[in-house]
């Protein structure tokens, strides 16, 4: 099997397991609303209402958290690169890679930044 068919298994099996997951959870909502109901107890208002999806507090540690990695990687890397002291081509690239965990977590930042500011 080819590295693309197994990267898109492992995406499908990961959307798969997602949405099992929060049937599984509404599924056990449901039932605990039931035996409620059928012991004639009220029901916590918490639990009939909806969650709250997105929390600004998780996307500030997220994003505080990927900016800090970033900038490890990238000390490790530009470390890396003068420590062997060649013009290879190949190595150049490497602090580069830190560019990804900073900009997501840059982009959790202002997430969060944003779900402050509109709550």
């Amino acid at each position: 099997m080819e590295v693309g068919g197994i990267f898109w298994l492992v995406i499908g099996a990961i959307a798969i397991a997602g949405i099992l997951g929060s049937n599984y959870a509404q599924s056990k909502k449901i039932a605990l609303i039931e035996s409620f109901i059928e012991k004639g107890q009220p029901i916590p208002p918490g639990l009939l209402e909806g969650r709250k999806l997105y929390d600004w507090r998780g996307f500030m540690v997220a994003g505080v958290i990927c900016v800090a990695a970033g900038i490890a990687l990238l000390i490790f890397f530009c470390a890396l690169i003068t420590w062997q002291l060649s013009d290879d081509l190949e190595t150049r690239f490497l602090p580069f890679i830190s560019a990804f965990p900073i900009s997501v977590g840059i982009a959790c930042l202002l997430i969060a930044k944003y779900l402050k500011t509109n709550d």
